[in-house]
């Protein structure tokens, strides 16, 4: 008799888990992953893992995630490579428990899901004396840095760039990845006093013919890119030389774009114009063909550069 109570209960204890496990309060902003193994970096690998299948953006990419371990301290050793198909914005994990019972480590990490401005101000050091930073002229006029200099109530030189195959907001050593919601929030229709280009519709549909009207104070050389919904940019028309305002294309003489949507759900361009005295250099650009959704071309950050030094104008359209 007692040696089956004795058997029935080994289960119970080599299995048992700490208290704390999967019962961490954390606050509703905060996404808790909790992970378990006999090795300590894959046990804070499934506690990471387990977090990107509570975030919104999918990605497939090696994410280099920074973090930090209880005490706050930043751990090199804890920083690992993580191959994920799965829901994945990762800006910064902390581990917030570790813990070894029975040669098992369990590990409990926290990630920061706040809206990205408020996420903004809570890493943004609080400075003695708020001073406004020069902005990019394209940037401070979009919907998301406005929306952040209205909550961080100051203007910083926020930019955006590329890494770990993810958009992302930059200032300074912070780096937020952007999802498809806040990538759009960089679309924005702008004109300037000496150029301005608009679409013959705001919205289209798949097979929808498409042509710009391009307006110019004077003779000039005029530019039109695009830019994907994945921040893929397209060289349309570079440098053609004009006189006065146009269309482009022209139904006499050219061909109308007709709309393709490969994507199979509603999506945002962007089209810009830029006005030049002289030609400018277009290198850094692929021209506009049929293999762009197919190459590796994000270069929407080199564009928001070049805009700081040309007058330009701006249109974003949707794609049902």
């Amino acid at each position: 008799m007692y040696k089956i109570f004795f058997i029935l209960i080994l289960p119970v204890l080599s299995f048992a888990t700490p208290s704390w496990l999967f019962n961490i309060e954390h606050e509703r902003s905060d996404i808790i992953g909790y992970g378990m193994n006999a090795s300590l970096l894959k046990a804070k690998q499934s506690a990471m893992a387990d977090i990107t299948h509570a975030i919104s953006v999918s990605v497939e990419s090696n994410v280099d995630i920074s973090t930090r371990d209880s005490d706050g301290k930043v751990s090199s050793d804890s920083a690992v490579d993580l191959h994920t198909s799965s829901q994945a914005v990762l800006s910064g994990v902390e581990f917030i428990k570790v813990e070894q019972e029975n040669d098992m480590w369990y590990v409990a990490a926290k990630y920061d899901n706040s809206p990205i401005e408020i996420k903004l101000r809570k890493l943004l050091p609080k400075p003695d004396i708020s001073i406004d930073e020069s902005q990019n002229r394209y940037m401070k006029n979009t919907p998301l840095i406005k929306m952040i200099d209205a909550e961080v109530k100051q203007k910083l030189n926020y930019k955006l760039v590329r890494k770990d195959n993810l958009w992302q907001l930059k200032y300074q050593d912070i780096l937020i990845p952007l999802s498809q919601k806040n990538f759009y929030k960089l679309f924005s229709s702008q004109k300037a006093k000496d150029i301005s280009i608009e679409a013959n519709k705001k919205i289209y549909k798949e097979d929808d013919e498409m042509f710009f009207r391009i307006k110019q104070s004077e003779p000039s050389y005029i530019s039109i890119l695009y830019v994907e919904h994945n921040g893929k940019v397209g060289v349309l028309l570079a440098n053609h030389k004009s006189q006065k305002s146009f269309t482009y294309p022209d139904a006499k003489d050219e061909d109308l774009f007709k709309i393709a949507n490969p994507y199979g759900k509603t999506i945002r361009e962007l089209y810009v114009a830029i006005y030049s005295k002289k030609p400018i250099n277009l290198d850094q650009f692929v021209g506009v063909s049929q293999n762009l959704l197919d190459e590796s071309n994000y270069a929407f950050d080199k564009l928001i550069s070049m805009l700081q030094k040309y007058d330009y104008s701006t249109y974003e359209i949707k794609i049902r």
